[in-house]
């Protein structure tokens, strides 16, 4: 999967979901509002060791800056 497909995947996901990758990140596996879920799909799906990514629950960029 490019990285430009990951992105997407991602962006279209509702926030706050946890996205399961299989190893080689090539494809989704699984998904679900918690961690256990997204784990329990990719196991369902044949994958033991997925690579596991959670959205953001806001996409707007952070500014920081140190505080004086």
């Amino acid at each position: 999967m490019a990285a430009e497909e990951r992105v997407r995947v991602l962006r279209e996901a509702a926030p706050g979901t946890w996205i399961a990758f299989s190893e080689d990140e090539s494809k989704v596996v699984g998904c679900g509002s918690t961690y256990e879920e997204a784990v329990q799909q990719a196991a369902n799906a044949g994958v033991s060791d997925p690579v596991l990514i959670k959205t953001p629950s806001d996409w707007t960029p952070l500014v920081l800056s140190p505080c004086a």
